[in-house]
């Protein structure tokens, strides 16, 4: 009796996913790390898979795009406490930002350079920025980054050994990374190694052990391809169904004789030439084949996958299905999608602000920028502020906005980071210059005369008949 009651709670003291099993894939009992699955030469091929959906495959490309929309634009903003001090370090910024001072090719300014950044961790898994000693950036692609033929010297107390191009100590802090240049043929050769003091690496990460970063879309390249191919198959054969066939048929009695080597097959018809007009033979019709394709349940499937791979990025159905809901469900997804981007933005916000802080100690290093007195380099404050979200119905939402601010629940600051992405008391100031300038041109009624611009004028009631 004991053995069977035993034997009985053992059947429920277990964790079903940790027993085999022959009804489904068994994922077997090696557990390994991100980098250690993902081999060198299986991390170069999803690579060139999510590249190949970017290049030929319209939905992904958008989803992309549509994901640095939302994550990679940010508005530099200065926060000493000094406004002569915040309008000279964002001039500063704004300078470095150009291209020929910020992008060490010339092509590229701040804003794309985070932006193509973005997109390279998106598709790639990662990317890295090199701080170069005349103060501008290079970007360089993961798949440059690869472990050297052959390894350089060791170095004391650091170990020898290479994670995908990026040496580490025993703690796993990155030490140095191995660049090399593509070469025509496919190659790759070795460059350089580059400290990780000059670097900013930029990564997607999913495990604490993790060096190497993995793009979020590798979850979902299976299923664009598979979206892609059977939208291609559906396609073609689609406009084979277009082409004209038709099909005549007659009675048995008409048949002609088998054995008649003469007969004539029947009716000569050209769609070649315009609209026909045929006269058949009593007893026979003419009906035209045709297949009602895509069926409805190949789009339903092709949606069902396209939903799938776009969670990948978090991008709700209703960005690609504008018809999908209506305004609350559209309203609802985008709340739920933004607080997806924030995590994915405060990873740009860190890259910003290193390049930021890196860009000030030169600056105060050469003297191009003179601190008030009692400031020093600890009393630069800044912000990268996001892009904002205008509201979707203003005479609602700004009345909830004002609402919100007067009964102390929330600040200006907050609501206009939130809705355009910029500083509140920039804009209190520009409007004062407005009204100022108003003023000087107009006279000292120019305010009340402006206010009373928009208001509807009374129209006099005619009193005479129709």
């Amino acid at each position: 009796m004991a053995n069977i009651l035993t034997d009985r709670l053992g059947q429920f003291a277990r964790y079903i996913a940790g027993e085999p099993s022959n009804t489904r894939r068994d994922p077997g009992t090696r557990i390994q790390s991100s980098d250690q699955i993902l081999s060198p030469v299986k991390r170069k091929r999803a690579t060139e898979g999510a590249r190949e959906l970017w290049r030929n495959y319209s939905v992904a490309a958008w989803a992309v795009r549509k994901h640095l929309d939302y994550v990679s634009t940010f508005t530099f903003q200065a926060d000493t406490g000094n406004p002569a001090l915040n309008e000279h370090l964002e001039s500063l910024m704004s300078w470095w930002g150009r291209p020929l001072n910020c992008d060490v090719a010339g092509r590229h300014s701040l804003k794309r350079i985070i932006r193509l950044a973005e997109a390279r961790r998106v598709i790639d898994g990662d990317v890295f920025l090199v701080k170069m000693a005349n103060g501008m950036l290079q970007a360089v692609e993961g798949d440059r980054v690869r472990d050297p033929d052959r390894m350089p010297p060791k170095k004391l107390n650091e170990p020898a050994a290479y994670t995908h191009g990026i040496r580490t100590n025993k703690a796993g802090k990155m030490l140095a990374a191995s660049i090399h240049r593509r070469n025509a043929d496919g190659t790759y050769t070795l460059e350089r190694e580059i400290g990780a003091g000059r670097l900013l690496h930029l990564a997607y990460f999913d495990s604490f052990d993790q060096v190497r970063g993995v793009s979020p879309i590798i979850s979902a390249i299976s299923g664009f391809q598979d979206a892609l191919e059977v939208s291609d198959y559906a396609l073609a054969k689609a406009k084979i169904t277009q082409l004209f066939a038709l099909a005549i048929s007659r009675d048995q009695s008409d048949s002609f004789d088998d054995d008649d080597d003469e007969a004539e097959s029947g009716y000569e018809i050209d769609f070649g030439k315009g609209p026909v007009k045929m006269d058949l033979d009593p007893g026979d019709k003419a009906d035209f084949l045709e297949s009602k394709h895509p069926s409805t349940e190949f789009q339903a499937f092709l949606h069902m996958t396209l939903q799938a791979a776009l969670k990948s990025l978090d991008i709700p159905w209703s960005f690609y299905d504008e018809a999908y809901t209506n305004f609350f469900g559209s309203r609802s997804a985008l709340v739920q999608y933004q607080k997806s981007c924030e995590s994915k933005r405060d990873d740009l916000k860190e890259t910003l602000n290193r390049l930021t802080g890196w860009r000030i100690s030169k600056w105060l290093a050469n003297g191009v920028i003179n601190l008030p007195n009692g400031f020093d380099a600890h009393s630069i404050k800044w912000d990268w502020i996001p892009a904002g979200l205008p509201w979707w119905d203003p005479s609602k939402e700004i009345k909830g906005d004002v609402l919100a601010i007067e009964n102390n629940l929330r600040t200006r600051s907050e609501i206009r980071k939130e809705r355009y992405g910029d500083n509140w008391r920039d804009v209190v100031r520009r409007k004062a210059e407005e009204d100022q300038f108003l003023i000087d041109t107009l006279g000292p009624d120019a305010l009340s005369t402006s206010s009373m611009v928009n208001e509807p004028t009374e129209v006099e009631e005619d009193d005479t008949d129709d």
